[in-house]
């Protein structure tokens, strides 16, 4: 022990920081095993896209929207089109191609019901067992009403065809006549599990039929429809979404390898920024596994508070909305490294003063404790306002925060880095850091090189407020 114990005032967190060395063989269990039912809902986590989460729950316009897309059906408010690229612009108005096109639409239509009742026949749902996707879903340039207009548009010489014609050419293609669109009905929702389904469907249906076979039997005999493609907002969000997620975890490994390095290059040391990062992955892994119960188990549902009720989706559908948990990473790694490197920077300048790193850590809760945990709750009241707002994705990302912050504040620098820092032998704690002639000098050690680098060794702020006593103790 550096100094006199009876001397410095009794501190809570100093105390709490103690009590979780002393008792690291229960805490480190009790660590593991409060992680391990956060993780699992981790396992099975889902997410929504749409609009209904961005909208204010009980507000006028909400209620509108959702009346109207009662009414006429989401695909009516987001639209789906097939925008269909041919190889030559002529082919807009050729009777070959739009013959084949309309046919390889009645095609689609055919493949993508037998795919869809699979699906309804494998999750058991009878709706979808008895899904049909007609020919009259598609309109565009090559088939209205589920007939093809390829006959009608090449007749251009009479009048009335002329016009009606003209019409669809002007209304489902561009001025260079390169691209056409077809709108797409369905009686799906394109935002829901179900319609991401039908999404996937239809592409797949639509990439059998850039080259339309028109007879089996004489394969030879094709035409080239060209590239196809689906959008619309579900579309839109549904790719923006996938693609993030799939390459999330290469943005999460490359956030800890730069934390590290970062943590490495401040510190000079290899085991502080591997402390740093499991301690943060703790965090990490308790809160977003919290946001999963809350909003996609709806384990406090029946509480009946606003903030933590589900997403406004059918019961089926209940997840977080996809930017939610993307937001919050970034944020929680930075707050969560803030409040780290404070208390690491106490604890090295008490290691340097002459404490063992477990005295350093205690001494560091004695300064630290408390000015963190303002801090904290600080930060707790800013994002606690998002939880008053009426915005279900805010109340999501509001939520995530604050659980964050709280864990970081009180678990995260009160136990569990006194406790992992306990486990390491004392100087190994922050090697290969080489002792600076300070900390030589307090432990009666001869320093290794000139006095003049005393209290101010590169890369740290150090205190000079202790006075040395000759005999291998700090004063003051």
């Amino acid at each position: 022990d550096a100094g006199s114990a009876a001397a410095r005032p009794w501190s809570l967190w100093a105390s709490v920081g103690r009590l979780s060395q002393r008792g690291w063989l229960v805490v480190v269990p009790l660590l593991v095993g409060v992680a391990v039912p956060f993780v699992i809902p981790l396992l099975d986590f889902e997410y929504i896209e749409g609009l209904q989460t961005l909208l204010p729950r009980g507000d006028p316009l909400t209620e509108t929207f959702l009346e109207v897309q009662d009414h006429f059906g989401v695909s009516q408010i987001f639209p789906n089109t097939i925008v269909v690229l041919p190889p030559n612009p002529g082919d807009v108005t050729s009777r070959g191609w739009l013959n084949a096109s309309c046919h390889a639409m009645k095609f689609m239509a055919s493949n993508v019901t037998e795919v869809m009742r699979a699906h309804g026949r494998e999750a058991g749902d009878a709706s979808l067992q008895n899904f049909a996707m007609k020919a009259s879903d598609f309109s565009g340039l090559m088939i209205q009403g589920g007939i093809c207009t390829s006959l009608l548009i090449s007749l251009l010489e009479n009048p009335l065809a002329k016009k009606y014609g003209d019409f669809l050419v002007n209304g489902f293609s561009n001025e260079d006549r390169t691209a056409t669109k077809v709108r797409v009905k369905t009686t799906l929702d394109p935002f829901s599990t179900v319609g991401q389904k039908w999404i996937a469907a239809v592409r797949d249906a639509m990439a059998a039929s850039e080259v339309w076979v028109s007879d089996p039997s004489f394969p030879g005999d094709t035409t080239v429809l060209g590239e196809m493609h689906l959008t619309g907002m579900a579309q839109e969000q549904m790719d923006g979404a996938a693609d993030t997620f799939a390459s999330l975890p290469r943005v999460i490994g490359a956030t800890l390898l730069i934390v590290m390095a970062v943590l490495g290059s401040a510190f000079r040391s290899a085991v502080v920024p591997l402390r740093a990062v499991l301690c943060l992955s703790w965090m990490l892994l308790v809160t977003f596994g919290l946001g999963v119960l809350v909003y996609q188990h709806g384990v406090l549902q029946s509480l009946g508070i606003r903030p933590f009720l589900t997403s406004p989706d059918p019961p089926a559908h209940h997840a977080m909305y996809w930017m939610t948990p993307c937001i919050a990473f970034s944020i929680l790694v930075g707050l969560g490294l803030d409040y780290d490197v404070f208390f690491m920077e106490s604890v090295v300048e008490h290691f340097d003063a002459g404490y063992s790193s477990r005295e350093a850590v205690v001494e560091a809760l004695r300064h630290t404790g408390t000015i963190i945990c303002v801090a904290g709750v600080i930060m707790f009241l800013a994002f606690g306002a998002l939880l008053a707002s009426t915005t279900p994705v805010l109340n999501q990302i509001g939520f995530m925060l604050c659980v964050g912050v709280l864990l970081d504040c009180f678990v995260t620098t009160k136990v569990t880095i006194p406790c992992l820092m306990a486990l390491v032998p004392d100087d190994a704690n922050f090697w290969p850091l080489k002792q600076s002639a300070t900390r030589e000098l307090a432990i009666g050690r001869e320093p290794s090189f000139g006095l003049e680098g005393i209290g101010q060794p590169p890369g740290f702020r150090r205190s000079l407020s202790w006075k040395w006593n000759g005999q291998g103790t700090p004063l003051g």
